[in-house]
């Protein structure tokens, strides 16, 4: 595939896609078309946690399975500056290029984004993505292109108001884009996905892979596929298939040829496969936590051992999971562990 696929054929991809023999040969073509344009180097970042935490949005949306306990007014406690630091500190021992720390719309208007990255620049050499909703001012955007930010996130999951107030009624999918267009016009690099399996139609699909390709400054887009949690709204409904997922990954390499890609979070026993469907970055969740508490990481499939970090928190070795998931695929992790 030389060039990158049009709305239309991005539509038939989805609508003829039927059957393994024609899944494998769209996977073949993504991965090749990712194998030419980014090489086998496969980029792995993690998240750190948050001075800040919880959620303002209300109602919160339909499908978030912390929205209860992440709520602003019951968030627990976020990091002190001296344990993000430390976090940071080991996650750049480590040999990680970047971190992100962030979650949900805090109503700080990216004051704590700030405050996070500042923190980790000041201490570490790594690369900063800044994910906090739609909460971020023009004002602090700027202020975090003074201290080098890598990229910002603002995730869309749904481009239609329809679809996307259906499930999340709370949000505010014009602030969404509004950052969007902040973020072009201080040529900061952009960072936004969508989700799927969530009751969308396939031309949903087309339109926001679409509408993300508008944007010169995005550099990295992912796909969420829908996953139901305990206790919400959404519990009954089925989650996204394997298939699907990687179905839709591929056909978003076809036509973001040059973005980083990135698969579901939360299912990373599938990274492989994600993989195969031309990917080329992961952001690992639950490698630092509070002492005892359950992370994102695929800690359901192994018991990881722990190691005990700056009060209260530890760090979880997942990662020894993601490198030999990455080696099998034939790609190379980039990460550069510093001299002890």
């Amino acid at each position: 595939m030389e060039r990158d696929i049009t709305p239309e054929e991005a539509l038939y991809l989805f609508e003829e896609t039927k059957g393994m023999g024609r899944f494998i040969d769209l996977l073949k073509c993504a991965s090749q078309v990712r194998d030419n344009l980014k090489g086998n180097v496969f980029k792995l970042w993690c998240h750190v946690p948050s001075m800040t935490t919880g959620c303002i949005t209300t109602p919160p949306c339909r499908y978030c399975g912390v929205a209860p306990a992440a709520h602003k007014k019951d968030a627990p406690p976020g990091a002190k500056p001296e344990q993000l630091a430390a976090m940071a500190k080991m996650a750049e021992r480590l040999g990680f290029e970047g971190v992100q720390p962030g979650g949900g719309c805090t109503g700080l208007m990216g004051s704590d984004a700030y405050e996070d990255a500042k923190i980790i620049k000041d201490a570490t050499g790594l690369k900063v993505y800044a994910n906090y909703g739609y909460d971020m001012s023009e004002e602090n955007i700027i202020r975090l292109t003074e201290i080098g930010i890598d990229r910002i996130g603002a995730q869309l999951e749904f481009v239609h108001p329809e679809m996307f107030y259906k499930i999340k009624p709370g949000d505010n999918l014009d602030g969404r884009k509004k950052v969007l267009a902040l973020l072009e016009k201080h040529n900061v690099g952009l960072d936004s996905g969508l989700m799927i399996g969530a009751g969308e139609s396939l031309q949903d699909r087309v339109d926001g892979i679409f509408y993300l390709k508008g944007f010169k400054n995005l550099v990295r887009t992912s796909i969420c596929g829908f996953k139901p949690m305990p206790g919400t709204p959404m519990q009954k409904q089925m989650p996204a298939t394997s298939m699907d997922i990687a179905t839709t990954l591929a056909i978003m390499r076809l036509a973001l040829r040059d973005v980083d890609i990135e698969g579901t979070f939360g299912r990373d026993d599938q990274l492989q496969l994600w993989i195969a469907a031309g990917t080329n970055i992961r952001l690992i969740h639950g490698l630092f936590r509070r002492a005892g508490q359950n992370g994102h990481g695929p800690q359901p499939f192994f018991k990881a051992e722990t190691t005990p970090m700056a009060d209260g928190y530890e760090y979880v070795d997942l990662l020894p999971f993601y490198l030999r998931m990455i080696e099998e695929t034939g790609m190379k992790a980039n990460l550069k562990p510093l001299a002890q």
